[in-house]
């Protein structure tokens, strides 16, 4: 007789399918964070003194876009969990690869036309597409692995999922930049280039919208749940979902740390543009957008090295004596961005530092909250938990914009998140004493 308690092999179709995820939601991070970097650096150059709902679209084009990428996930979070419990988690990620490349067509009319509030609707629509995509990339991972894995799935996943989006903001930064002085060297100086600069870039990454289209189609049909039946409540259960996470007490803590981390990801994103702007304050010349990419990138590469070793750390069960070493580490990382001189050697290796020791904070308490949610709420527990992240993710949004519409400086901005992040590694202290996550 089989042993019930022995969970399924992990087949080679398993692996098969765990790197067809990973390369979508890689590609998927990477691009909604490409045209974010894209419009930023097109809004900054042709966008200045244009006042949209008393906002001066140039100058706080940052914190419009980066505004614009929660609000689908505060208003659509219950009816995307119920999605993803509802369908084939397969079927749902399908369905946004197509949404992808229609928007992507969007944001590129928009371009071509000049059209710049045409191309932020557009990328407020990507912000509902990742809002539909993300329960069902991250709960499909139990479903393909199992518990004996997670932690090392899950471990590629956040690795792969922060490169993408830092990978899409440094090239998206460094290509409409490169671009655009290009065409003020062969032009002169004048605001109308940055649309040229925008063009190919838009073009060339739409056009590889296709690929992971194709690559989807190898992940294998995992389970639907017809008796997860629609009502209009469904639109309304924000509340509902959250009570189901806050209702219990270990899914609560694990959720709220990470809500927090988000809160400390977000702000600092937000300054890093800060910093490229004060290195370049000539904005239709150009230099802040790759400068911001620059200092992303470095956050990426730690990032990649720390989320590698979390995973192996991490291939036979979730670590959870790395969460207090990952808050202390981005504590320190952080206090070295407010205290050295910008783009210093010492202020990029401070950055490199964050990156590196935020993998070793998000990738167990991730890991650990799909593990300990149950399959048929797995996708409403981590719709809950986005939900949170977004929360955090407009306090950080609203802080950030007041503290530069008070000209404080960038420095200064990272010292304000620098202390709580000291703080949360003294409250997770307690994890040190733990071989293995809690049941």
């Amino acid at each position: 007789m089989p042993d019930l308690d022995t969970p399924p092999p992990v087949t080679k179709r398993s692996w098969m399918s765990l790197a067809a995820v990973l390369f979508v939601q890689t590609q998927n991070a990477f691009n909604d964070n490409f045209v974010k970097m894209v419009l930023i650096g097109l809004g900054l150059a042709v966008a200045q003194g244009k006042i949209v709902f008393g906002f001066d679209l140039g100058e706080k084009i940052q914190f419009i876009l980066t505004a614009l990428i929660p609000v689908p996930f505060i208003l659509g979070a219950p009816i995307a969990g119920w999605i993803s419990d509802r369908f084939s988690k397969k079927t749902v990620l399908i369905a946004c690869l197509i949404l992808q490349i229609a928007v992507f067509a969007l944001i590129w009319i928009a371009v071509i036309n000049h059209q710049v509030g045409l191309a932020i609707f557009g990328y407020f629509l990507l912000a509902v597409q990742s809002t539909l995509f993300s329960p069902a990339k991250q709960g499909i991972l139990k479903e393909i692995v199992g518990s004996a894995k997670l932690g090392f799935a899950n471990g590629l996943m956040q690795m792969l999922a922060i490169m993408g989006i830092l990978g899409g903001i440094g090239v998206g930064g460094w290509w409409f930049d490169s671009l655009l002085a290009g065409f003020n060297s062969k032009n002169g100086l004048d605001a109308a280039n940055a649309w040229s600069a925008a063009n190919l870039p838009l073009i060339v990454i739409g056009l590889g919208c296709i690929v992971p289209l194709l690559i989807s189609m190898l992940i294998q049909t995992t389970p639907s749940h017809p008796d997860k039946k629609f009502t209009h409540r469904i639109w309304f259960r924000h509340f509902n979902h959250l009570g189901l996470l806050f209702n219990r007490p270990t899914l609560r803590a694990v959720a709220l740390r990470i809500a927090f981390y988000w809160f400390v990801a977000n702000f600092a994103a937000l300054v890093f543009v800060t910093f490229g702007k004060e290195l370049f304050p000539d904005l239709i010349k150009g230099g802040a957008t790759s400068a911001t990419s620059k200092m992303m990138l470095l956050l990426g590469a730690g990032l990649i090295f720390g989320s590698t070793l979390v995973s192996i750390l991490s291939r036979n069960r979730i670590q959870l004596k790395l969460i207090p070493i990952g808050a202390a580490g981005m504590a320190i990382g952080l206090f070295g961005v407010g205290t050295f001189p910008t783009a210093s050697s010492v202020f990029n290796i401070s950055i490199v530092i964050v990156g590196f020791t935020s993998g070793f904070f998000l990738v167990p308490l991730s890991a650990w909250l799909q593990d300990i949610a149950p399959e048929d709420e797995r996708g409403r527990i981590i719709s809950a938990s986005n939900l949170m992240n977004s929360f955090t993710g407009v306090v950080a949004i609203f802080l950030c914009y007041f503290l530069d519409s008070m000209e404080i400086s960038a420095s200064v901005q990272i010292f304000l998140i620098t202390a709580p992040m000291a703080v949360a590694a003294v409250l997770t202290l307690k994890f040190m004493k733990r071989d293995e996550f809690p049941a």
